[in-house]
C-alpha cells in the first residue's frame, strides 16, 4: 500500500506568484459560486460542467503570466471548496458563503522535478524557477516519490510518498482518547498521556476569542486580523503537542512491533453536540480525530497496521463477563454481576482490545471478589490465545495469566 506524509521545509516563496494566485482563486470562486442552485427544498447543488470549467480557464489565462498548470491547480481547489461548502450547507452547518482565507499555492506534479535530491519548481515557463534542496534537512523521511506541493509565505509543504507492506504485529496495543487524557494499553502496561496542558491552550484561546469579539464591534478589521493570528497559534500549538504525543507511541510500537486498535469516532462530535453552549464549547477542545489521523499515517509509514472498532459502551461494559458497569466513586466503575471495580479509562482499553481481536468475555463469575484494596480471583474468562499477558495494569496493580486472572486493585 500507498502512505503519505507531509513536511515542511522554511523558503521564502516569490510574492508575486502567492498574491496573483490569491487573486486568482478569489475570482475562480465568484465565478463558481454563481454556479450553485437551490432546489425547492433548499438544498444546494452546484452545475459546473466541462464548458463553463473551459470558459472559465481562459478568463483566468488572460494575462497570467505565470504556468498555465497553477490556473488548472487554482479552480480545482475552488471546486472542492465550494462542494465542501455545499456538503456543510446542505446539513445546516454553513450560513455564510466560503471566503479564500489562506496565502497558499498548490503546486501539481507536472510542475516540478526532483532529481538528487533537488525539487526545481517552475514559476514561469522557461524564465523563472524555485529550487530547493532537500538534503539541507536531515529530518525528512525517507520516500519512494514525492505528491502535489503547497507553497505558503514561509515555507513550502511536501508530501512524500512511500510503498510499504503491513507487517504481521507481534500484539496490539489499544487507545481510548479522553478530553484530558490519552489512555493506552501497550505491551500488557497502561500508560496515560496527560492532555491537561493541551485543554489549557485550548481555554486560553478561548478566553482572547471573547475578547477579540467584543472588539470587533468597533474595529471589524484588527478584529478579524487578529482572530486570525490567534486561531492560526492555538492550532499550531494543539498540533505541535499533538505530534509529539503521537511520535512517542509510534516510536514505541515500532520498537515492539505492535499495531494499534482505535475507537471509530468518525462523525463523533455531530453525535454528541446536542445544543448546550457549555457542551459544545468543551468538546471542540476534544483532538480525538486529530490523534487518531497522526498515530494511523505515523504507524502506516513504518508498516504497522491500525484497526478501528465500534466504541459504544466501551467504557460500560465489564471486560471479565460483559456485565453492565455502573458509576461507582470518580472515574471508577463497578460490574453488579461479577463486582470488579477498576477504573473506566482501563475498562474501555480491556474492552476494545478484546473486541479489536474480535474476542468477548464467556459470562463466568468471579470465584471471590474482595475489597478494592484486596484480591481479586477470576476463573479463565478471556481467551488466552489471543489475550497477551497484562502486567502493571491498574495504577501499580497487576493481571497476570496464569489458568486464572488475578486483579490487583491498588486506589
Amino acid at each position: 500500500m500507498e502512505v503519505i506524509k507531509a513536511y515542511s521545509v522554511p523558503l521564502t516563496a516569490p510574492k508575486d506568484l502567492i498574491e496573483e494566485y490569491f487573486k486568482l482563486r478569489k475570482i475562480a470562486l465568484e465565478e463558481i459560486f454563481r454556479h450553485v442552485k437551490f432546489s425547492k427544498t433548499s438544498k444546494a447543488h452546484l452545475r459546473f460542467n466541462k464548458s463553463d470549467r473551459k470558459k472559465l480557464r481562459d478568463k483566468l489565462l488572460r494575462n497570467w503570466r505565470f504556468a498555465k498548470h497553477y490556473v488548472d491547480s487554482a479552480i480545482n481547489s475552488v471546486i472542492g471548496l465550494v462542494k465542501g461548502w455545499i456538503q456543510l450547507y446542505n446539513q445546516g452547518k454553513a450560513k455564510s458563503k466560503p471566503e479564500i482565507m489562506r496565502k497558499s499555492v498548490y503546486i501539481k506534479t507536472n510542475l516540478f522535478s526532483v532529481k538528487k535530491g533537488k525539487i526545481k519548481i517552475t514559476i514561469e515557463p522557461r524564465k523563472r524557477y524555485l529550487e530547493v534542496d532537500l538534503t539541507k534537512f536531515d529530518y525528512l523521511p525517507n520516500y519512494d516519490s514525492i505528491g502535489g506541493l503547497i507553497l505558503q509565505e514561509d515555507r513550502l509543504i511536501i508530501t512524500f510518498k512511500k510503498r510499504v507492506e503491513l507487517i504481521k504485529p507481534k500484539d496490539y496495543a489499544s487507545f481510548d482518547v479522553n478530553l484530558t487524557n490519552i489512555t493506552g494499553l501497550i505491551n500488557g502496561k497502561i500508560i496515560r498521556f496527560d492532555l491537561k496542558e493541551l485543554y489549557h491552550i485550548h481555554r486560553v484561546y478561548e478566553e482572547k476569542r471573547r475578547r477579540i469579539q467584543k472588539l470587533a464591534k468597533t474595529k471589524p478589521k484588527t478584529a478579524k486580523r487578529l482572530m486570525q493570528k490567534y486561531s492560526k497559534r492555538e492550532r499550531n500549538r494543539a498540533r505541535d503537542l499533538m505530534h509529539k504525543i503521537t511520535t512517542t507511541i509510534a516510536r514505541e510500537l515500532a520498537s515492539l512491533k505492535h499495531g494499534a486498535i482505535l475507537e471509530d469516532l468518525r462523525y463523533i462530535k455531530d453525535r454528541v453536540l446536542n445544543g448546550s453552549k457549555d457542551l459544545n464549547r468543551k468538546l471542540s477542545k476534544w483532538n480525538c480525530r486529530i490523534f487518531q489521523s497522526m498515530l494511523e499515517y505515523k504507524l502506516k509509514w513504518l508498516g504497522l497496521p491500525v484497526k478501528y472498532v465500534n466504541p459504544t459502551n466501551s467504557s460500560k461494559t465489564c471486560p471479565l463477563c460483559s456485565g453492565r458497569l455502573s458509576a461507582y466513586e470518580g472515574r471508577l466503575m463497578k460490574c453488579k454481576n461479577c463486582g470488579i471495580i477498576a477504573d473506566r479509562d482501563v475498562i474501555a482499553c480491556l474492552n476494545l482490545r478484546m473486541w479489536g481481536f474480535g474476542v468477548t468475555p464467556n459470562g463466568c463469575k468471579p470465584e471471590r471478589v474482595m475489597s478494592t484494596k484486596g484480591l481479586v480471583e477470576l476463573p479463565p474468562v478471556l481467551n488466552p490465545t489471543q489475550l497477551a499477558q497484562y502486567s502493571s495494569l491498574i495504577r501499580g496493580g497487576s493481571i497476570h495469566h496464569r489458568g486464572c486472572i488475578t486483579v490487583l486493585l491498588q486506589y
